[in-house]
C-alpha cells in the first residue's frame, strides 16, 4: 500500500540493513580486486591468471551466499506471516455459548 492513499507502507520484507552492506562491500572490493589482479597480471603468467579466477569465484559466492541470505523471506512469506499457528490453536479451544466444547 501507496503512503500517498493513506496506507503506510509494508517494509516487512526488505533486505536487513547489515547484509545489504556486507554485499555491497563484497561486490565493490571484491570486483575492485579481481580488477586489479586481471590489469597486472601478464598473459603467460599461469599463477596471475589463476590468481584472477579465485578472486573473482570468491567474490561471486560470498555475494551468492549474502544474497540468498537477505532475499530468504521471499522465498518462503508463509513462515514470515504472524499468527498463523496461533489461529489454529485458537480455534481448537473455542466454546460455545453454553460453555460445553464443540465436538
Amino acid at each position: 500500500m501507496l503512503p500517498q492513499h493513506g496506507g503506510v507502507p509494508n517494509f516487512n520484507l526488505r533486505i536487513n540493513g547489515p547484509i545489504l552492506v556486507a554485499l555491497t562491500l563484497v561486490l565493490i572490493t571484491g570486483g575492485l580486486l579481481t580488477l586489479s589482479f586481471y590489469l597486472n597480471a601478464d598473459p603467460g603468467d599461469l599463477a596471475a591468471q589463476n590468481r584472477v579466477k579465485l578472486s573473482f569465484i570468491v567474490t561471486a559466492m560470498l555475494s551468492a551466499m549474502l544474497l540468498i541470505l537477505g532475499t530468504g523471506r521471499w522465498w518462503h512469506l508463509h513462515l514470515w506471516r504472524r499468527g498463523n499457528s496461533q489461529k489454529h490453536h485458537r480455534r481448537r479451544h473455542r466454546r460455545n455459548s453454553s460453555g460445553h466444547r464443540h465436538h
